[in-house]
């Protein structure tokens, strides 16, 4: 399954990538690499095989803050360009994507 040059734009758009034309020219390659592979597999006799599935985990580790030193904070708290305080201000994630296309 080959995809188009505005499917992969598209993709990019979705995701969030501003892509060069060199680079949508990889990204177009490698994903009709991966999706061959993934083809190829459909052909794969799966009869008598069991279907396997892994456990429910029940058991989760203790959610534990570790202490940090005020300059290693704040170090760290720089690396982020939009804040308020300790707030760090990310894009919205229910926002239109860059360009306007959804």
């Amino acid at each position: 399954m080959a995809l188009t040059r505005e499917q992969v734009q598209g993709l990019a758009d979705l995701a969030r990538l501003e892509l060069s034309d060199a680079e949508l020219a990889v990204a177009e390659q490698d994903l009709d690499n991966i999706l061959g592979y993934v083809e190829s597999l459909q052909g794969i006799d799966t009869q008598g095989v069991l279907p396997f599935s892994m456990p429910a985990r029940t058991e989760w580790r203790e959610d534990v803050a570790l202490p940090c030193d005020h300059a290693a904070r704040e170090i760290i708290l720089s690396n982020f360009p939009e804040r308020n305080g300790d707030l760090l201000k990310t894009p919205g994630v229910f926002e239109k994507p860059k360009g306007g296309k959804v």
